[in-house]
């Protein structure tokens, strides 16, 4: 999540189960953020325990796929489904390329002849205020205050190219491609020992040496997707130290084809020149439609700036548009060419030969053994504080002086999956093959009246409340 956050400290494998507040203490951010997320990880392992990997309630059933009215398409019934604890709500029924969250060109996405499986993907989307201006107090004259995260579900199709398949084989119809999170990880460090004879010392600039604490995103930009020509792409990252919470709302966006630059028109240029935009900035134009189909757009330079009207020259931005409905907002990176090696699109390439340096000391290192596919937008988050010089990154051993940086995995964003049915589509006509959905009785559908209109449960006899009691 891209809030300006202090750090994210929860960990169920210290197995907590409330945070207790303390008179006379400070109040951080952290620790509200954690007890959210402690009843969240108890509620949805709750959930995914008591019904598994994926079900509906009988009575409410949800997203039942049944033939579109129009060619390509296909309905999406209302109803809950739950998946993997996560609950998926659809109001009222809608159709695959109608759907809310997920936005469909009714030209280029309309499902041609094959057979396909559909299903859920569901994910945790970050919404602040630019996202959605309803969340923020109109009395308190345009501040900004907390943000919200948001369950999306979108209904999705896959091709099946084999000729046999069964609701049975559950997300294995989805195949390797569709996975939660990347199988790379990544190693973090500031302080580093020296191994000389004096093993207790540390050079002066092998530690955070920033000024302030910060919250270090680093986020994959680039996955390793193959080509036209069949060639790998190479992997590549952005980071920011604000947690990429530095972002703008976009007023309007005009690109000049004889220049090849754009002129953006924002809302504002930041709260201060900390959060602010600078000359040789590389920025990322988002929105909605990009976040919600989980698409990247090639970042951009920025080459001047107007404070009085608000507006900057970015290089490049040929083919990108932008419209209001869509809440378009630019997001700050801070990789800089004379502090990082950058390429030409403004981010850094992922190797595997040893450490790269991010600024101030913080130095990354990713394990590209057995990688797989590296998706674009999984991220890894570093505190850097100033009081200790160092970072906050678990590391084995309980030597200082010898402690190695673990290789975490991506800390998000994390996709649940369900299959919900397999169709077929001929001539634009949608066929519903098998429906692959699960459903359950609520417990309370168990329980057996007898004559006297009374019902067991354990050793206690209770009668069901009839009209006139009291």
């Amino acid at each position: 999540m891209k809030g300006d956050f202090t750090r994210n400290t929860f960990d169920p494998n210290k197995h907590f189960l409330r945070v207790l507040m303390q008179q006379g203490r400070v109040q951080l951010d952290a620790d509200w953020n954690e007890q959210t997320a402690i009843l969240l990880h108890y509620l949805q392992t709750l959930a995914a325990d008591i019904i598994g990997p994926y079900a509906g309630p009988a009575s409410e059933l949800g997203f039942e796929i049944t033939p579109g009215d129009a060619q390509g398409d296909f309905k999406i019934g209302e109803g809950r489904y739950y998946v993997n604890g996560l609950l998926c709500e659809n109001g009222q029924e809608t159709s695959y390329l109608n759907q809310t969250d997920y936005p469909l060109s009714k030209e280029d996405d309309a499902l041609g002849v094959g057979n396909y499986v559909v299903y859920l993907d569901v994910w945790e989307r970050h919404v602040s205020y630019v996202e959605d201006d309803s969340i923020r107090e109109k009395a308190l004259n345009g501040v900004d205050t907390a943000t919200r995260s948001k369950v999306v579900w979108q209904v999705k199709v896959k091709p099946i190219t084999y000729n046999y398949a069964y609701c049975q084989q559950g997300t294995s119809l989805l195949g390797e491609e569709v996975s939660t999170l990347s199988r790379i990880g990544m190693s973090a460090r500031a302080k580093q020992v020296r191994k000389d004879k004096q093993p207790c010392l540390t050079e002066p600039d092998a530690q955070y040496r920033g000024l302030e604490n910060q919250l270090y995103r680093v986020e994959i930009h680039d996955g390793n997707t193959v080509d036209e020509s069949g060639n790998a792409k190479t992997p590549t990252f952005k980071f920011s130290r604000e947690n990429g919470s530095a972002i703008f709302p976009v007023n309007q966006f005009v690109y000049d084809a004889g220049s090849n630059t754009s002129t953006v028109t924002l809302e504002h240029l930041g709260r201060d020149e900390k959060l602010g935009l600078k000359v040789h900035d590389w920025v990322e134009l988002i929105d909605d439609r990009i976040s919600l189909k989980n698409e990247i757009n090639p970042l951009l330079q920025i080459l001047d700036i107007d404070v009085i009207d608000r507006k900057i020259i970015l290089s490049g931005g040929e083919g990108m548009a932008i419209h209001q409905c869509r809440h378009p907002l630019l997001r700050r990176w801070d990789q800089r060419a004379k502090k990082n090696e950058i390429n030409a699109e403004g981010v850094i390439e992922i190797h595997g030969n040893g450490w790269i340096p991010l600024e101030d000391g913080i130095e990354v290192k990713f394990a590209l053994e057995d990688a797989g596919a590296i998706r674009p937008g999984d991220y890894w988050l570093i505190p850097a504080r100033v009081a200790t010089g160092d970072i906050e990154w678990p590391s084995t051993g309980h030597d200082k002086n010898t402690r190695i940086p673990q290789i975490l995995p991506p800390q998000g964003i994390e996709h649940h999956y369900a299959p919900l049915a397999i169709i077929a589509a001929t001539d634009g006509t949608v066929t519903i093959t098998s429906d692959c959905r699960c459903s359950f009785e609520p417990l309370s559908g168990a329980c057996n009246y007898n004559y006297f209109g009374r019902i067991g449960i354990g050793t206690d006899l209770i009668r069901p409340r009839v009209r006139g009691d009291r």
